[in-house]
C-alpha cells in the first residue's frame, strides 16, 4: 500500500512539474569539428582597461567586449552572420497587428544557480534600458512613434508569469528584434537592493571594476573570475550556460578566457607572434609582415575577410557645427564647404599608404556587404579627390584672398584655420590626419593637428569641445542600431549637439537644418515600417542625403583582418571570405 501511494505521488509530480527545456543547439557552422577538446585557456587582448562590468553603466568598447562574453538578451545575433535567433527567450509569437509580442523564456539559471525569470526582464527594462541617465541606456531603441498620433512612446513590458513576458508596442516596429539583441538582461536578485531609487543614476556605480567578481553573475558563456587593472581580465566558464554543440557537448569548450590589457600595438603584435595571444585583429600595416611569416612556416594563420563586421569601424571626418568661432561655424555649416573638403580627401592615397590597399572607400552608414540595406547609388554621389574643383568652390565661398603665408583669409581678414583633433591610437587615424592636413594646406587652409589620448579625445567630442576631428563608429546590421549616432537630436550626434536638449534628451527640431529634419523624420518612419522593401527605400534615402550633404566625410572601411594560433580549432573561412570564429565554440586542438 505504501509503495502504491509513493508511485501515485511520483506520477503526480511528473504531471505537474514542467519539464526542463532542451538546451539550445549551436549550429554546425560554428561547431564543425567532430572531436572538440574541452579545457584550457583562450588568450585574447584589449587595447585598454574596461571602465565597468555593467553594460548599461559605461560607454566603453573595452567594457562591451568583455561584457559581451558574459551577458545575453531575449534574442541574440549569430556571431558571424548577424541572423536573429533565440536567446533567453526560446520562442515568441507576434499578434496579427504587430503590436504585441509574447516571449516564452528559457528554464535556465544564472551562473550563481538562481533561476532566470520574467522578473529579471522587467527589472532590466525599468532600471537600465529605459533609464535615461544610465550611461549605456537603450531608451531610444525602445521608444517608438505611435502612428495614430505621431507621438513617441516607450515599449511597455508586462509579466504574464515567471516564464512569460509580453511586449506592447505603440506601433509595429521593424527593427524590434535587432534592438533586442543588444538589450542584455541583468539579475534582479543581485542588483535591485543596490539601486538608490531616489537617484536613478546610481546604476552607473554598479559592478564597477573594483567590485568583487563573486558579486557578478552571468547568463552568457563566461563569468568574471578576476581583474587586475591595466594587466588582465580573466573569465571562467559559466557552469549554467544553456547551449550545447551539435554533438551534445556543453559550451563553451574553454575553461577560461583571458584578456591581456596591452595598450601598445607593437607589444600586442609581439605577444601574438610569441604565442602569448591566441587570436587578434590585425592592422593593415602589419598584415603583409604576418602573412609573410605564415608562409615561412610560423604557427599561425592570417585571415583577410570581407568587411562585413562592425569592426574595424569605418573612419569619418567631422566638423563641429556649434563651434564657438563664428567664422568657422559659418563655414562648417555650409554644405558647399563640406563638399569641397570631400574633394580634398584623397581616399585612394589613404587606402594605398595607410591600409596597404586593404580597405574600401566610404563604408559609412551601411556596408556594401549588407545586401538588405546598402544603397549602391552612394558610390556615384561620393565625390572623388579633385583639388581643382575644391579650390574653385572655396573661391566661390568668398575665401579667394590669401595672406602672405599663402593661406586663405576670411572676409574679415582672419586666416582660415582650424584644429583637427585625433586620438593617439589607432595609428591609422593619425596617418589619415597627416594626409588630409597636407592636402588642405595645399589648398590654402591651415590645419593644426592635435593628437591626444583616446579617452581624452572621447570626452572632448562628447562635450562638443572640438573644431574638427577624425573618429570611427561601427556599422551594424540594421541602421536603427546606430540611430543614436546618425539621427539628429540624439546623444551621439556630436557634430551638431544643439539639436539635442541634454536636460531631457529630447530633439530640438527648430535647431535642425531642413535636411536634418528630413533625416530625423526618415529614421522615425523607418522604425515603424515592417515591410523590408519599404524600409530599404527609407534607408536608401538616408544614405543618399548623408553622402550628398556630407554631415561628415566618410573616409574608408578597413578589411577584417585576423590572425589565429594554429592550435585553435573551429576557425574557418567560407567562399565569401567570411571568417567563422567564436570564443565559446573554439578550442585548443
Amino acid at each position: 500500500m505504501r509503495r502504491r501511494l509513493w508511485l501515485v505521488v511520483v506520477l503526480c509530480l511528473l504531471m505537474t512539474t514542467p519539464a526542463l527545456a532542451a538546451p539550445y543547439v549551436e549550429k554546425e557552422d560554428l561547431t564543425p569539428s567532430t572531436k572538440p577538446v574541452r579545457g584550457g585557456t583562450l588568450r585574447l587582448a584589449l587595447p585598454a582597461s574596461p571602465q565597468s562590468f555593467l553594460f548599461y553603466g559605461a560607454l566603453d568598447n573595452n567594457a562591451y567586449t568583455v561584457i559581451g562574453q558574459t551577458m545575453t538578451g531575449l534574442v541574440e545575433l549569430h556571431p558571424v552572420t548577424n541572423a536573429i535567433r533565440p536567446g533567453l527567450a526560446e520562442s515568441w509569437e507576434t499578434s496579427p497587428d504587430g503590436k504585441e509580442v509574447i516571449f516564452h523564456l528559457r528554464d535556465v539559471k544564472w551562473s550563481d544557480g538562481a533561476p532566470f525569470t520574467a522578473d529579471d526582464v522587467i527589472f532590466t527594462f525599468e532600471n537600465f534600458i529605459m533609464n535615461p541617465v544610465a550611461k549605456g541606456n537603450s531608451a531610444d531603441r525602445f521608444t517608438i512613434v505611435d502612428v495614430a498620433d505621431g507621438k513617441k512612446k516607450p515599449v511597455q513590458w508586462v509579466k504574464i508569469d515567471n516564464r512569460t513576458v509580453k511586449a506592447v508596442l505603440p506601433s509595429p516596429f521593424g527593427p524590434f528584434y535587432m534592438n533586442l539583441s543588444h538589450a542584455y538582461i541583468y539579475p534582479k536578485h543581485k542588483l535591485e537592493s543596490k539601486i538608490d531609487k531616489k537617484r536613478p543614476d546610481s546604476v552607473n556605480e554598479l559592478w564597477l571594476t573594483n567590485v568583487n567578481p563573486k558579486e557578478i553573475v552571468a547568463n552568457g558563456p563566461y563569468r568574471i573570475a578576476s581583474y587586475v587593472m591595466d594587466q588582465k581580465v580573466v573569465l571562467e566558464r559559466n557552469p549554467n550556460y544553456w547551449k550545447v554543440d551539435r554533438f551534445g557537448n556543453q559550451l563553451p569548450y574553454f575553461d577560461k578566457l583571458e584578456y591581456l590589457i596591452i595598450k601598445d600595438d607593437e607589444v600586442r603584435l609581439a605577444k601574438f607572434m610569441s604565442g602569448e595571444i591566441d587570436y587578434m585583429a590585425v592592422s593593415a600595416k602589419d598584415f603583409p609582415v604576418l602573412k609573410g611569416k605564415e608562409r615561412a612556416g610560423a604557427p599561425f594563420t592570417v585571415y583577410m575577410a570581407q568587411p562585413t563586421q562592425p569592426t574595424p569601424s569605418p573612419v569619418h571626418i567631422s566638423f563641429n557645427y556649434d563651434v564657438e568661432d563664428r567664422n568657422l561655424r559659418t563655414l562648417f555649416t555650409n554644405i558647399d564647404f563640406r563638399r569641397a573638403m570631400e574633394c580634398l580627401l584623397d581616399r585612394d592615397r589613404i587606402i594605398d599608404e595607410v591600409y596597404n590597399g586593404l580597405a574600401i572607400p566610404g563604408g559609412g552608414l551601411v556596408l556594401p556587404s549588407n545586401k538588405a540595406f546598402y544603397n549602391p547609388k552612394i558610390e556615384e554621389i561620393m565625390r572623388p579627390y579633385d583639388p581643382r574643383k575644391a579650390n574653385a568652390a572655396l573661391d566661390k565661398l568668398g575665401l579667394d584672398k590669401r595672406g602672405r603665408d599663402g593661406f586663405r583669409l576670411f572676409p574679415d581678414g582672419k586666416r582660415v584655420e582650424f584644429t583637427l583633433t585625433v586620438a593617439s591610437a589607432p595609428q591609422d587615424h593619425q596617418d589619415i590626419a597627416l594626409i588630409f592636413k597636407e592636402d588642405l594646406e595645399k589648398a590654402g587652409i591651415k590645419v593644426n593637428l592635435q593628437i591626444l589620448d583616446a579617452t581624452l579625445v572621447g570626452n572632448m567630442f562628447g562635450a562638443g569641445n572640438f573644431e574638427a576631428g577624425i573618429r570611427a563608429f561601427g556599422n551594424q546590421p540594421d541602421l536603427e542600431l546606430r540611430k543614436a549616432i546618425w539621427q539628429p537630436g540624439t546623444q551621439l550626434y556630436y557634430w551638431h549637439y544643439s539639436t539635442l536638449d541634454k536636460d531631457n534628451l529630447a530633439a530640438i527640431t527648430k535647431n535642425m537644418t531642413d535636411w536634418e529634419k528630413r533625416v530625423y523624420l526618415l529614421f522615425d518612419r523607418g522604425s515603424v515600417t515592417t515591410d523590408p522593401a519599404k524600409r530599404k527605400e527609407i534607408y536608401d534615402e538616408i544614405q543618399e542625403i548623408y553622402y550628398d550633404v556630407v554631415p561628415v566625410i566618410f573616409v574608408c572601411k578597413g578589411m577584417n583582418l585576423f590572425a589565429a594560433n594554429n592550435s585553435l580549432g573551429n576557425i574557418w573561412q567560407d567562399k565569401q571570405g567570411i571568417v567563422y570564429f567564436s570564443s565559446y565554440t573554439t578550442y585548443r586542438k
